[in-house]
């Protein structure tokens, strides 16, 4: 979604022409009076320094007499004064060149002793006042130069000057002060016009201004009506709309048009800035919210195309658990840009409530699969040995009921509830290995859901009932399948009682032998490896039924235990020389002493301190300093401690830490004493014999003799 503004469209001007043209009109008008107030105020300025001067005429005219009758009187005394010949030489300077300036324009001395510029005169009256005025100066300037210039003045030159200014004298007084008048009536009759001009001016643009008023009133009344139109629309849409709509701002605030149904929804109270990450973070896992954080920063951002991000949001269909649910519901949260001038403004978020689309599509797979689970299941327990099966339904009822038990009473008991979790653990590793030996995919598919449900419970020190709800539900769903398996199993047997009668059933080592195969068979598949599998269980036809349901619990662990974490991939083992495809043997026996012997054995990387130390590490269960003070054997010792995994991910057959902690409760069990060989690269074994319980004795650098 994108929005652009350009500055200069036809549709732009259009809208505004009325409004354009008058405020240029305003503006031209305005700037044409102000060009004649500058004009005319420059010329009244101008004026003024006329008026000034032909006023200091005045005073000269005066001084000039004054002056010439002081000389006279000094000269009839004998006297002779400098001073006054510099004043009349000054005085009747300044004069004759600002009379000369009236008649022709000049720069002529101010009355602060600078230049000014002087304008001609060019009234009629003014022009005839300084003509006469030149008239008479002319002749009086000759009289006085002979006064001015010579320090011994002639007594008759003298009298004929002061005879000439007493007779002229009151004349240019006149001359000078007709002129001055001129002048001020003239500046007057400028003043009162460009008065006149400003009073006009004013009153249009106040004119104007009232009609660029009127215009954009009219304009806005209008904008405003059609906005309130388009908001009583976007109200009534937004009322309307099914789905959520909202708009989030940079900040995640949500902007202030938002659908009606958005509230219903998200089942929060939605207002205009209300944080939005706040109410998607109680809605999902902390795992989704980061990814979505992270997913509506990157849409804000313009680095990376909306196209290609939409096949990254996290939130296309999420399951949510607000506080009103009475159960889970499905979102779909979708994102737009709304792009302006190449900048990310806003994002439009669409929620729908998807549930029963989702509810319907997984009715519908599971429709579709049960079938498919159902014969799947018909064809792996008419393969199956009755031996395993009726082993596998025992085993699994009895610790199916005791894992019922401590559910039953988890909230309620004062002991370790890690210690609790683990056996929860180790029971249902116990199916599920068994189920996955027996080619049972979909109760192995279950127990591994159990699983994952179990890890959080694990890291806790005690159960609130509200977090184990999940589990009985889950358990109620393994019983179901496993009295399924129960009534399926009782119909191939009762059949196979009649069509049978006189076949022997399969010894109990080969039972166990197939088992283990197809188990080695099926992980090795899963892990991408090649393994070959060499047993010799002769022994266990003649021992104790419980005793052999141990040591094949026992065999089903430590082959996928061999598998996933000692037997390389086909080029690793060809990079070190070794045969691309790995052993495992398996051997039960019975020694000198007549104590039975049962070892596992694999030609794989064997068991390395150092990698333990780095997965203990890389785990955040250990600190490096920790680490650092334990021995190599008891670092080995660590691969038993319940959730610990040197694996690098999780999966149905590695990864959860329970497999090796089984192994050691069910030797306790038997009462053995297991012993671990390895060498770096080249073989790990496990053995123990079946005699007092004991911790394992390990020995990391074993030769090739200690079989």
């Amino acid at each position: 979604m994108s929005s652009n503004k350009p500055s200069t469209t036809p549709s732009t001007l259009n809208k505004y022409r009325g409004i354009i043209i008058a405020v240029s009109l305003f503006l031209v008008f305005n700037l044409a009076v102000l060009g004649l107030n500058f004009y005319t105020s420059s010329t009244l300025n101008d004026d003024a320094v006329s008026i000034n001067l032909s006023g200091r005429q005045r005073m000269l005219s005066q001084r000039t007499a004054k002056v010439l009758l002081t000389i006279q009187v000094d000269a009839a005394q004998g006297r002779f004064n400098e001073k006054n010949t510099a004043e009349l030489k000054k005085v009747s300077h300044l004069f004759d060149t600002t009379l000369n300036g009236f008649k022709n324009g000049a720069v002529v001395i101010g009355g602060d002793e600078k230049p000014v510029r002087l304008k001609k005169v060019t009234d009629a009256v003014a022009t005839k006042s300084v003509d006469e005025a030149l008239t008479i100066w002319k002749p009086y300037k000759q009289l006085l130069l002979p006064v001015i210039t010579s320090n011994m003045v002639d007594e008759v030159t003298l009298d004929i000057a002061t005879d000439y200014a007493r007779e002229n004298n009151l004349k240019l007084l006149k001359l000078m002060n007709d002129l001055t008048t001129q002048l001020e009536k003239n500046t007057k009759a400028k003043a009162a016009k460009l008065q006149m001009i400003q009073t006009i001016a004013l009153v249009l643009s106040l004119l104007l201004f009232a009609n660029i008023v009127f215009n954009a009133l009219r304009k806005l009344r209008s904008a405003d009506s059609e906005i309130e139109k388009a908001q009583r629309e976007t109200t009534e849409i937004l009322n309307t709309v099914k789905e959520g709509l909202i708009l989030l701002d940079p900040q995640f605030n949500v902007g202030s048009q938002f659908s009606q149904s958005v509230s219903r929804i998200l089942q929060h109270d939605i207002v205009a800035n209300t944080p939005f990450m706040p109410i998607l973070k109680s809605l999902v896992s902390e795992e989704i919210y980061i990814s979505a954080e992270d997913y509506i920063k990157l849409l804000f951002g313009n680095k990376v195309k909306e196209a290609l991000m939409l096949s990254l949001n996290p939130l296309t269909q999420v399951k949510v658990m607000a506080k009103n649910d009475t159960a889970p519901r499905y979102l779909s949260f979708q994102f737009n840009r709304v792009v302006e001038d190449k900048r990310v403004l806003h994002l439009l978020v669409t929620v729908q409530d998807v549930t029963e689309q989702v509810t319907q599509a997984e009715e519908l797979q599971a429709l579709k699969g049960q079938s498919n689970i159902n014969l799947d299941l018909l064809k792996k327990l008419l393969q199956a040995d009755n031996f395993q099966l009726r082993q596998f339904l025992n085993n699994a009822q009895t610790g199916l009921e005791a894992l019922n038990v401590i559910l039953a009473h988890a909230d309620k008991r004062s002991t370790n509830q890690t210690d609790l979790a683990n056996q929860c653990f180790r029971i249902i590793h116990a199916l599920k290995g068994e189920a996955s030996a027996l080619g049972l995919a979909s109760i192995e598919n279950s127990a591994h859901q159990f699983e994952e449900h179990l890890v959080d419970l694990r890291k806790k020190t005690s159960w609130e009932a509200q977090e184990i709800l999940s589990l009985p539900v889950m358990l109620s769903a393994l019983l179901e399948q496993l009295a399924q398996v129960n009534s399926i199993v009782a119909a191939i047997n009762a059949h196979q009682k009649h069509a049978n009668a006189n076949v022997a059933p399969p010894l109990v080592s080969t039972s166990v032998s197939n088992n283990l195969k197809r188990l080695a068979e099926q992980v090795s598949q899963n892990q991408n490896k090649q393994v070959q599998l060499k047993l010799d269980l002769r022994l266990l036809d003649e021992m104790d039924e419980k005793v052999v349901q141990q040591l094949q619990q026992i065999g089903i662990q430590l082959i996928r235990n061999g598998i996933c974490h000692g037997i390389e991939s086909p080029d690793a083992r060809l990079a070190k020389g070794k045969p691309a495809k790995g052993e495992i043997a398996l051997t039960a026996q019975m020694n000198a002493a007549g104590a039975i012997e049962f070892i596992v054995r694999d030609d794989g990387q064997g068991i390395v301190p150092s990698r333990i130390r780095a997965s203990m590490i890389a785990s955040g269960r250990y600190t490096s300093e920790v680490v650092g003070q334990l021995s190599d054997k008891e670092i080995v010792g660590k691969l038993f401690e319940p959730g610990f995994s040197t694996a690098s991910g999780t999966d149905k057959d590695a990864g959860r830490g329970i497999g090796m902690d089984l192994v050691q409760t069910l030797i306790n069990e038997i009462g053995g004493e297991l012993k671990i060989d390895t060498k770096p690269d080249t073989f790990t074994q496990f053995s123990f014999r079946i005699a007092t319980h004991s911790t394992p004795t390990i020995n990391l650098y074993a030769t090739e003799a200690a079989v």
